[in-house]
């Protein structure tokens, strides 16, 4: 059982093994099989433990006495010991929770000096339970953050680069500099659509952590009964579903590096405590688990809703809101930049080039001028989009006025229509005119978002609500606004 010998080893031989062995005497041989590192137990072939380490009831919680003559798996829950009975095939470094935690074993056939299946052992290869487990977590943090990162590895290759000349747009280059400086956590605010993630990836990549994981959740499309899981991590049978090997939490991933949380004002209150704790604590707890782990990371956070407004409602925790907005940095709209609208839409287009070989390659300056006429409420987002399905149609080497969706080519049209009619008023009847019209536009694209709709025109609240007041509220009620 100790020794491998040849099935076609004669008796002579066999005699002198078995001499030699039983020569060392009984405490060497019960020493050999029995010791705290390995904590063997030892099934016949029908499956029956027969032997089962003294150690067993401190490494392993297993009464030794009460397991011999039952069945290993009565003794041992998720047990494949067994298995090995079937195929005779060793099994080494698999995992096995037990005692509550992830251990480390090898399952090894016995077979007689004819080579006939007898039995099998299994035992521990570390007996040094932190180790074991620290090992465990690391290969298991290194197998998700491969499987993330080959998640990731095209939307990180390109696209990820802040593009425009204008003053917004250097400003947030500016901020972002001064950011990547800091270990300070960052809150990033804008419309959707307007790159929030991208100012992240670059505060990140001019950062000491470049070198280390960036790691994105959007709190917006994970369901709520997997927010914790997916943060924190959880251990084998946390819960129905749980892979065997359990699975580390983004916030492990992001060890050494950065982590974003975009649309952060879509967390669900009870996890913004847990949030909260571990941005004071710098630590996690697996969901099911019983060991605290220290994580270091740097939190970049991003939304577009009125964290402020969120409080009023009771649906955002104040004391992590001043945990988060340390040093802020606001995404602009494509209409507070739209002098950069051509050159972003020119990147855009060379970016989709990768995608659609045969696409047009540049964009012709009545489309150009078409674009930077239109109020963009989908921002970036909505531009590439544009780009991508304008590429698919054009029959040229550039984008046509044709080539581009409906509501952009109506929205100018419409625009010339009333400035057409609106110059037979007064210059009085213009200006109004033409401010109702920006107001509804802006409105419109917040989705009738009143103190949004303020701060883009830069007037006070009060001012937009007597401004709404002299024009038409049924009007305006009218059109969804």
């Amino acid at each position: 059982m100790i020794t491998k010998y040849k099935s076609d080893m004669d008796d002579k031989n066999k005699d002198a093994h078995i001499s030699k062995l039983l020569s060392l005497g009984e405490e060497y041989v019960y020493a050999l099989i029995d010791n705290p590192y390995e904590c063997p137990i030892v099934i016949g072939k029908d499956g029956i433990i027969i032997f089962i380490s003294r150690y067993s009831d401190t490494l392993l919680g297993i009464n030794a006495e009460a397991a011999i003559g039952k069945h290993v798996t009565e003794v041992v829950n998720g047990t494949h010991l067994h298995e090995i009975l079937k195929d005779g095939k060793a099994r080494i470094g698999d995992t096995l929770y037990i005692a509550g935690r992830q251990q480390l074993i090898s399952r090894i056939p016995l077979k007689d000096f004819d080579g006939n299946l007898i039995g099998a052992v299994g035992k521990g290869m570390l007996n040094e339970v932190t180790r074991l487990w620290d090992m465990q977590r690391k290969v298991e943090l290194l197998d998700g953050q491969l499987q993330y990162f080959q998640n990731q590895i095209s939307q990180l290759k390109g696209g990820n680069t802040i593009i425009g000349e204008s003053a917004s747009i250097q400003e947030v280059k500016r901020r972002s500099l001064l950011a990547a400086k800091t270990t300070s956590t960052i809150l990033i605010t804008g419309e959707s659509g307007t790159g929030k993630e991208v100012i992240a990836y670059n505060i990140h990549q001019a950062s000491q952590r470049v070198n280390k994981p960036f790691i994105k959740v959007n709190c917006a499309s994970i369901p709520p009964d997997l927010f914790e899981s997916e943060l924190f991590g959880y251990e084998h049978g946390a819960f129905t579903g749980a892979r065997a090997k359990g699975k580390p939490g983004k916030f492990e991933m992001a060890h050494g590096g950065t982590i974003l949380l975009d649309e952060i004002g879509e967390l669900p209150l009870p996890l913004q405590a847990k949030l909260l704790r571990v941005l004071q604590e710098r630590t996690v707890d697996r969901l099911g688990g019983t060991k605290t782990i220290p994580v270091d990371f740097r939190l970049i956070a991003a939304t577009n809703r009125d964290l402020s407004e969120l409080i009023k409602e009771d649906k955002f925790r104040i004391d992590l809101y001043f945990r988060i907005n340390v040093f802020n940095i606001k995404a602009p709209s494509l209409r507070q930049m739209t002098e950069d609208i051509p050159l972003i839409a020119n990147y855009l287009l060379s970016q989709l080039k990768s995608e659609i070989s045969w696409g047009p390659s540049g964009i012709s300056e009545e489309a150009l001028e078409l674009m930077k006429n239109y109020s963009w409420p989908g921002n970036v987002r909505e531009l590439r989009n544009v780009m991508e399905k304008a590429s698919i149609i054009a029959r040229g080497n550039m984008i046509q006025p044709d080539d581009l969706p409906e509501q952009i080519r109506l929205n100018n049209d419409q625009a010339q229509e009333k400035i057409g009619s609106s110059l037979k008023g007064n210059l009085k009847h213009i200006l109004e005119e033409t401010e109702k019209q920006v107001i509804e536009d802006v409105l419109r694209s917040v989705q009738g978002n009143k103190t949004r709709a303020a701060e883009i025109l830069g007037i006070h609240r009060t001012s937009l609500y007597d401004k709404l007041n002299r024009a038409n509220p049924a009007a305006m009620k009218s059109k969804g606004i």
